[in-house]
């Protein structure tokens, strides 16, 4: 092998040179780059401890060990050996480069195959060597593999362990016993596609062909050399996967991943985000379903400005989804190619910018437009003699050429730009990644004797769908729900069913997918007798999206639910919606993800017991978490969370008695059998305050932290924050959000803690909590579950926190215990009937029974003086008002002033209400939380001491949106009106773009004006005491109508507000 090359950055050593002169094939490149740059990491992994590496000196031992491996099993005379295996990235990996470097052709097809298409597929390509992992559904899929082709032998994936024994760091055989050479026109790599007609095909890759697809990076703007690249979610049996292997072998770029283990990790939209932050990723490799989730998280959003880029590819990304994320400043980057063509769009702009969604084409890459008619072009890629193309379906000037049937749109202004509109054949890309190929199901379901035609759909969803037009004597108004649910029934058994079995687990069509046509609305037909699908499909557009929109709700509404919802009752219901969805039979105590459950399946089984449990009670539905199937991923745990749902299973909240006299068992039950004072004590040296914080990321909790830091009189500042979330990045970054001086997260007396806050010692180290146990003198509890629609119930790890806190100061070795500091709240006045302004001292637990958010506030606070009464802590109990803003004016938009404020685009009004407001700056607010640490009175209230009138904050925003004040009633109607005008399948995004709709109940409920309360039923609170200890607050500035407009303004700046025409 030459060792010719060439110097990259940071001193890597480059292939480049070698690889575009078609002197280094992968596998040899392999090589090349352990002995050129053995100590640079391929692969990075986080084990939720520590972070791990294996550098290319190591990999390429894990990489001659699976070449001998595969010898042994297949013999050295060259053939074809495929892999159908659920197993980790770093092993799937390690092995397929074992293959190439063994010199046999690697065929990596897709578990998700049905057994018919595995076949079809083997008998084409002559393969009969199969490395398969032993996990139950791959082993079920061989035996129907073998009963078709009994002559296919199967051999063990290796696992992790044999590939990478203890010794891998130790020396190695020289490769002496494996290809020294290979044959640039030998088949390296068999792909597939997903099927345009029947089954997928075989598409091969030569070993030239596999070296100008990994020159594809070297071709871009961006310089990847080093780069650092998440691949958590990407199946490495699809051809993207092997490519970026390929990538980072070539340009010194680390792979991060979930660590090696067998069952291999399911990604999930949050252990998938948190690999990549836990492992510092610069870029991440994702599916559209994944990143269209993650941009509905302002916190991964924060966390996505800061890495240079996401790449996404598979299937369009939403527009307005990436619009919002490319306005934001986040670079997106389309990878957009084929597995008969390799790279079809350019690696990557540096600047993608609002144009994210076009692309210049590969420059390598021969390419003819063949306008479609309406404004699109389908691609034609011309074969290049040299590098000749895997497939070819055309001729184009005499040119062997492949009609790629992708639809293309021009950019309007920047000629040679493009973007993918659609594809000619109608393969359905789902927003997974997923493809699903109409054609062959449709074949299938348009041979019951009841359906006329049929349609599949799915463009950009999740899952499919089919559209039915039944035959004359079988048409029926689809309104008419027992006619649907028969009709539904008479073809699922017969037909549908038997789609399914013959379908990709990713397309199967579920019966609540079924939509049958009305009989105002006929099919229309071509001269060839076929539905004229795209303009059948426009038509149908909302019936579509209405049945999306209804399933987002709903489930199989032909599982019957229990009569009784005892456990037996239960388990059965369970076991059968499991079993239904799945199509297998499990153990009770068998893991779903590791018996092949997927999201989507997981989706469907989660739906269905929400729509059970929605029928016999909403509350309890509400009790039932939506990532339940994850969270409880077998047939027994299911049964007890659906279990814990129905029941209510409460801290104690569910006992006998009143609301109230609950509240005060809870109260009672977490301020008893603490632990006593230690024997020897002392009083405490020095006059500066050690501080312990929690909550210090959110809102609030920031700007609290950020006054201690100042203070001169704080000595220390341990914050808390949760466990497993980055806490240190995600606090810098929203001081930077916020405005807040970044620097003093640097001070020698700020210590970030990630602790688990509702378990014993936090889950820090004894040598820390020791140290901390010595030293604090303040305990200001601000960390708080924030969600008014959970029961009390679900605040049990609040209040197991606020014990732990409490124990935490009874052991303090000082005379006086630390002082707890508790952000306590106004709701707990919301059945309150002191007269008002309500003074600063205990309430009885009947003013805030009746939710869970309220109660856990009241329940804290009595735990508290129950502790302060009992065992001489001193506390501060702060009830925190209306918080309006912070530093930047920013208010947090998922509050209800804000989202009223947004109804104006819909109602073209706001409302006028007569009283005043005691709303504060949450700077101003935070400010003066901090100064209240030593207060000697135990409660104080945290509202503004003036109070300003509604009117002049609010005309200011009328002014600022142009739009005029009207009595609440008539917003209100105003409101209803558009609610009322919505239609089933507009109203969750209805309510994304106006989330006053969300808060209807609670306008209305506000609406009838109460004695003694500031507008809309807030609480009028007396502060006598608060502004007796803070300076900050008595001294505080009126809120003005200059305030609101830099509300208006910083909503603007956020996007949640449209920026006004000029």
């Amino acid at each position: 092998m030459s060792t010719s090359a060439q110097s990259d950055r940071a001193g890597h050593r480059s292939p480049r040179s070698l690889i575009l002169a078609e002197k280094l094939t992968i596998p040899e490149s392999f090589e090349w780059t352990a002995k050129e740059n053995p100590d640079l990491p391929l692969f990075r992994w986080h084990d939720g401890t520590q972070l791990n590496t294996i550098t290319n000196a190591q990999a390429i031992r894990g990489v001659r060990r699976a070449a001998r491996y595969v010898n042994s099993c297949v013999g050295t005379v060259l053939d074809c050996v495929a892999v159908i295996a659920h197993a980790d990235t770093i092993t799937y990996c390690l092995t397929a480069m074992g293959l190439l470097r063994s010199g046999h052709t690697m065929f990596l097809i897709s578990p998700r195959n049905a057994a018919a298409a595995i076949v079809d597929m083997l008998r084409k390509t002559k393969c009969r060597h199969l490395l398969v992992s032993q996990d139950t559904p791959i082993q079920d899929l061989m035996q129907l593999v073998k009963k078709e082709l009994d002559e296919v032998l199967l051999h063990p994936m290796p696992a992790f362990q044999e590939i990478y024994p203890g010794d891998a760091v130790q020396g190695d055989e020289e490769p002496d016993d494996l290809p020294r050479s290979y044959d640039l026109n030998r088949v390296a790599m068999i792909l597939h596609s997903s099927g345009s007609t029947n089954h997928p095909k075989p598409i091969p890759w030569t070993h030239r062909r596999m070296i100008h697809w990994s020159a594809s990076p070297w071709y871009g703007e961006v310089d990847l050399t080093l780069a650092v690249l998440s691949i958590h979610g990407t199946p490495m049996f699809h051809g993207i996967g092997m490519i970026m292997l390929c990538f980072a072998t070539n340009n010194g770029m680390t792979l991060t991943t979930f660590p090696p283990s067998s069952p291999p990790i399911f990604p999930t939209l949050e252990n998938v985000f948190d690999g990549v932050v836990k492992t510092s990723s610069e870029y991440v490799m994702t599916a559209p379903a994944f990143l269209e989730s993650w941009s509905r998280d302002p916190e991964k959003v924060s966390y996505m400005k800061r890495m240079k880029a996401i790449i996404f590819g598979g299937a369009p990304l939403n527009k307005e989804i990436g619009d919002t994320l490319a306005s934001d400043g986040i670079r997106l980057y389309s990878l957009y190619g084929s597995t008969e063509l390799g790279a079809i769009a350019k690696f990557f702009l540096a600047e993608p910018g609002m144009d994210w969604e076009y692309f210049p084409f590969f420059p390598p890459l021969k390419t003819k437009l063949v306008d479609a008619g309406d404004g699109t072009y389908e691609l034609i890629a011309l074969s290049d003699p040299k590098v000749p193309l895997p497939v070819v379906n055309a001729k184009v000037d005499g040119v062997d050429a492949y009609a790629t049937s992708d639809l293309l749109q021009p950019h309007p202004t920047r000629p040679g730009f493009w973007k993918y509109h659609g594809r000619l054949d109608d393969q359905i890309n789902l927003s997974n990644g997923e493809k699903t190929n109409p054609g062959p199901l449709e074949i299938i379901i348009n041979s019951d004797p009841h359906v006329h035609a049929c349609l599949i759909f799915g463009q950009g969803k999740f899952q499919n769908g089919v559209l039915i037009e039944p035959k004359e004597e079988y048409k029926f108004d689809p309104k008419n729900s027992t006619k649907l649910e028969e009709f539904r029934n008479k073809i699922w058994y017969a037909t549908i069913e038997r789609a399914n079995e013959f379908a990709p687990q990713h397309s199967r069509i579920f019966k609540e997918m079924i939509l049958v046509a009305t009989p105002s609305k006929p099919f229309t037909y071509n001269i060839k007798g076929y539905p004229r699908r795209n303009i059948i499909l426009k038509e149908y557009h909302d019936d579509i999206e209405a049945l999306y929109a209804q399933v987002e709700q709903t489930a199989q509404s032909d599982v019957a639910a229990p009569v009784n919802w005892d456990v037996e009752n239960t388990r059965a219901f369970v076991r059968t919606v499991v079993q239904r969805v799945m199509q297998r039979t499990l153990s009770e105590d068998a893991d779903l993800f590791r018996n092949g459950c997927d999201s989507l399946q997981a989706t469907w089984i989660r739906n269905t017991l929400l729509r059970a449990v929605r029928e016999y009670s909403k509350a309890a539905a509400q009790r039932l978490h939506m990532n339940v199937v994850f969270q409880a991923p077998s047939i027994s745990a299911l049964t007890d969370a659906v279990l814990r749902a129905v029941h209510d299973s409460s801290v104690t909240a569910a006992a006998s008695g009143s609301p109230a006299e609950a509240l005060l068992q809870l109260a009672e039950e977490y301020s008893s059998n603490l632990p006593s004072r230690p024997t020897q004590l002392h009083p405490r040296h020095g006059t500066k305050d050690f501080v312990l914080v929690t909550g210090t990321t959110g809102g609030f909790g920031c700007d609290v932290l950020e006054h201690l830091l100042r203070d001169e009189n704080v000595a220390k500042v341990y914050a808390f924050n949760r466990a497993g979330t980055q806490a240190m990045e995600r606090q810098r970054a929203r001081f930077r959000a916020k405005a807040l001086e970044e620097g003093l997260l640097s001070s020698p007396k700020f210590v970030m803690v990630e602790a688990t806050l509702d378990m014993p010692g936090f889950g820090v180290s004894s040598d820390l909590l020791e140290e901390i146990r010595k030293s604090v003198t303040h305990i200001m509890l601000n960390a708080w579950t924030v969600n008014f629609n959970l029961t009390l119930s679900s605040f049990e790890p609040d209040l197991k926190a606020v014990r732990h806190f409490v124990k935490l100061a009874l052991s303090s070795p000082f005379t006086e215990p630390p002082r707890i500091q508790f952000v306590s709240s106004i709701g707990v006045f919301e059945h309150c009937t002191i007269p008002p302004p309500i003074p600063e001292r205990p309430i009885e637990p009947s003013s805030a029974a009746g939710a869970g958010y309220p109660e856990s506030k009241w329940v804290t606070e009595k735990i508290l003086y129950n502790v302060a009464e009992r065992m001489g802590v001193p506390i501060v109990v702060v009830r925190l008002g209306q918080v309006s803003g912070d530093k930047t004016g920013h208010w947090n938009e998922r509050e209800w002033f804000p989202a009223m404020i947004k109804s104006a685009i819909f109602t073209r009004c706001l409302p006028d209400v007569e009283g005043s407001v005691s709303y504060i700056r949450g700077y101003d607010a935070a400010r003066a939380f901090a100064e209240m640490r030593n207060s000697p009175a135990p409660i104080l209230h945290l509202v503004h001491p003036r109070p300003v009138s509604w009117h002049t904050l609010i005309a200011a925003i009328g002014e600022e949106l142009g739009v005029p004040l009207v009595p609440y009633a008539s917003w209100l109607a105003a409101l209803e009106k558009s609610a009322g005008e919505l239609s089933g399948e507009r109203d969750i995004d209805a309510m994304r773009d106006n989330p006053a709709l969300r808060l209807l109940d609670f306008f209305r409920y506000r609406a009838e004006t109460r004695e003694g309360r500031e507008p809309l039923g807030i609480a009028r609170l007396s502060t006598e005491n608060a502004v007796a200890v803070s300076e900050a607050l008595a001294n505080m500035s009126e809120i003005s109508e200059a305030d609101a407009r830099r509300w208006v303004a910083a909503w603007r700046a956020s996007g949640f507000l449209p920026i006004p025409a000029k």
